[in-house]
Parts: C-alpha cells; sequence; structure tokens
C-alpha cells in the first residue's frame, strides 16, 4: 500500500471516528467565541471584540441545569428551550434588559454535534450580535 492510499484509509477512518459526538452534553461544558460580529440595522456588520458588546469570551453551559454562565459570581443566564435538530444541540432563551432603557435579547446557540463548533445570535433593538467559537468538555 503506497502512503497516498495509507493517508486515505487513515483519514476514512478518521472521518468515520469523527462522526460520534464532540462533546458529552449531559455534563456541563465550556464553549470559546472566536469571532464577534454586530450587525446594525442600516450599517451592516463589523468584527468587534466580545467585551466591545459584551459578548462573553467564555461560557459555562450546564443544558441539565437549563443555565449558561458566564461569569462565577454573576446569575446565569436561564436556557427556555432545548432541541436537538439535524446533528445539533440548539439551545434558546431571551433576557429582560435594563429597565430604564429597551436592552433586552433573545438568544440562539446552535452547537454542531460532530464537531463542536456553535454559532450565537442575540437578538438586540435594531441589530444582532453573531458570535462563532467552539465548544469543549472540561
Amino acid at each position: 500500500m503506497n502512503v497516498t492510499s495509507r493517508f486515505l484509509v487513515g483519514l476514512t477512518a478518521l472521518l468515520a471516528a469523527g462522526s460520534a459526538s464532540a462533546i458529552d452534553t449531559s455534563k456541563p461544558f465550556l464553549c470559546a467565541s472566536m469571532q464577534v460580529y454586530e450587525c446594525i440595522d442600516g450599517r451592516g456588520c463589523e468584527a468587534v471584540l466580545p467585551e466591545d458588546v459584551a459578548a462573553p469570551t467564555f461560557m459555562r453551559v450546564n443544558v441539565r441545569g437549563k443555565e449558561i454562565r458566564v461569569l462565577k459570581d454573576a446569575p446565569p443566564t436561564k436556557i427556555r428551550g432545548v432541541a436537538r435538530i439535524e446533528d445539533r444541540l440548539i439551545l434558546q432563551g431571551a433576557e429582560d434588559g435594563n429597565p430604564n432603557r429597551p436592552d433586552g435579547v433573545g438568544w440562539t446557540l446552535s452547537i454542531e454535534n460532530d464537531t463542536g463548533r456553535f454559532v450565537a445570535t442575540a437578538a438586540i433593538l435594531q441589530g444582532a450580535i453573531n458570535i462563532f467559537g467552539a465548544c469543549t468538555e472540561y
């Protein structure tokens, strides 16, 4: 068997093994933001740092407990909806904002089972925050 054939056999085995879940979502897991975009109605989207838009750099996700923690001492964000759709775990929620200004948010976190990569979107007043990242067990 030549080198190319061995490589293809190894790659096929790796891809077949990769079809299992990348993380065990029955236990808490950690997600890290890698790219963040702020999209504003009429202005388009631009890449930003997480702290520029109050987006988390890291999230501790607990599906069973139905909560997401960003800061250890802060109250968790409640997960209101959980669904498994086409090899993805979909989590959804909504948070009321400050009573003195319209800053409430509805959000969705979609995690790919086979890679652990995620896309999150937070719908804000006339805009959205889009986050791309990856999750892993801890």
